[in-house]
């Protein structure tokens, strides 16, 4: 019987260190796939920023693409308002010499 009190008291401390061993797998396991999670985050995270800094660069490119296409359609006319009201004035200034040279020669 001494014997095998013996042997369920070894058996027991077998499965101690088994269970010992396997804690200590199991931590391994967690720590591991904690880092790996942790990378996994950072990566997607600074995936993340750089895709958003790329959009952003090209919003404003696209921005700024479009705000110079309305200025030049903007000086475009005024440029024309600018010829058609030199070329009025000149009608105006041609009529207003005309009208005066007629009320001299008339009187």
């Amino acid at each position: 019987m001494l014997k095998s009190f013996k042997e369920v008291l070894e058996k027991e401390r077998e499965a101690e260190k088994l269970i010992i061993e396997a804690e200590k797998k199991a931590e391994e396991i967690r720590k591991s796939s904690q880092i790996k999670s942790e990378n996994i985050y950072n990566k997607t995270y600074q995936e993340s920023v750089s895709e958003a800094k790329r959009k952003s660069i090209e919003i404003k490119d696209q921005a700024r693409i479009e705000a110079e296409s309305e200025a030049q359609i903007f000086i475009k006319n005024a440029e024309k308002m600018k010829k058609e009201i030199v070329e009025n004035s000149k009608q105006k200034f041609d009529e207003a010499v005309n009208f005066i040279l007629n009320e001299i020669l008339s009187t």
